[in-house]
């Protein structure tokens, strides 16, 4: 996601150029302003575009082939920002019933007594004391929370690397060295639409964009997320879903062999607190959609077509109405590059890219 001031009519988000998607339309609007110089250079195809009779009679024809294509666009992007859209939701609903689960988990095993209604913080000095359930072992509350944040935190982010299918985790860090994520590489790729896609140009973002984490990957979390007992590197989304178990099996071990309140919390109320920590996976599973299942091939293949085939035509068409040469050459321009924008746009969109 990248933050952006509206301020100076918007003067500031047009002069800024990294992370927009038009510079990957110019290499097709500078085609067709070839095209209109090239039909504008030579007189003999000169002085045919310019015979209206011969032609160009009316634009009538070309116009219902510009609204098909317009509709197609305007259709595209609709059902890319539909997809953007849902995915953001679920990830923020994903993310807040984690963070449900890991205030439950705090709260459920802070200790208190009748002077104190609102339980004892973390940090506070009777919470590294023994309770009355010390006699379990294990560690006091202070440690216990810090476990629990620890967890919540790297289910959150080894989740979010599934999300934008990255399997570095290199690219998880102690949170106090997390960059902000609207970093973005100023990078000449960005000129190209092909590279913007690429599987290269994507692992560089990935790098910049790291994802923090509260206390860090310890060592032995990245031994056994990184590869399986044969050595086989495992899928983005076998490692959330081991997180996502170590973090349960934690409760339970607190629940079951470790002093703390957790044990006394009342069933019904504390079935809440494994029940959020689901709902939180199933919101992060309706994410995924977004980001496994591709946007159908047969309306992208179609969408392309045709906006190709305006780029072909469209210099052709403007050189028979303007016949001033600069005009037409900047008119073809501006006009496919609008268009290419325009796709390249819903494209970036549609993969969960902006």
């Amino acid at each position: 996601m990248i933050r952006y001031e509206k301020g100076y009519s918007g003067l500031w988000i047009v002069l800024r150029i990294v992370g927009t998607t038009w510079p990957s339309a110019v290499p097709p609007g500078l085609l067709a302003a070839g095209i209109s110089l090239f039909m504008g250079v030579y007189s003999d195809i000169d002085v045919y575009t310019r015979d209206r009779d011969a032609f160009l009679g009316h634009p009538y024809a070309f116009r219902l082939f510009s609204a098909v294509v317009t509709n197609l666009l305007i259709f595209k992007m609709n059902a890319a920002y539909q997809r953007y859209w849902e995915a953001a939701g679920a990830m923020q609903s994903m993310a807040t019933k984690w963070l449900d689960g890991a205030c439950m988990a705090v709260t459920f095993d802070a200790a208190g007594d009748s002077d104190n209604p609102y339980l004892n913080g973390s940090e506070w000095q009777r919470s590294s004391a023994p309770d009355s359930s010390s006699s379990k072992g294990g560690p006091d509350h202070t440690e216990y929370v810090a476990d629990v944040l620890h967890l919540c935190s790297l289910l959150h982010a080894v989740t979010l690397l599934h999300l934008r299918r990255d399997s570095n985790l290199d690219n998880l860090v102690p949170s106090k060295l997390g960059p902000r994520h609207t970093i973005m590489p100023s990078s000449p790729s960005f000129w190209s639409e092909r590279s913007m896609f690429s599987p290269e140009h994507i692992s560089d973002l990935y790098k910049i964009q790291k994802i923090p984490v509260l206390g860090g990957l310890r060592p032995e979390e990245k031994a056994v997320l990184l590869s399986d007992s044969k050595g086989q590197s495992l899928p983005t989304f076998a490692r959330a879903a081991m997180v996502e178990g170590w973090f349960m099996r934690r409760l339970i071990g607190r629940q079951k062999f470790e002093q703390g309140e957790t044990s006394k919390t009342s069933p019904p109320i504390l079935s809440r607190l494994y029940q959020v920590i689901s709902d939180g996976t199933l919101w992060s599973s309706t994410a995924a959609k977004s980001s496994e299942i591709p946007f159908p091939f047969p309306y992208q293949n179609f969408v392309e077509v045709m906006v190709w085939l305006f780029t072909f035509l469209a210099p052709i068409v403007i050189n028979g109405i303007i016949f001033e040469q600069l005009l037409r050459t900047v008119a073809s321009f501006t006009v496919v590059l609008c268009f290419h924008t325009l796709k390249n746009t819903s494209d970036v969109m549609e993969v969960g890219g902006s």
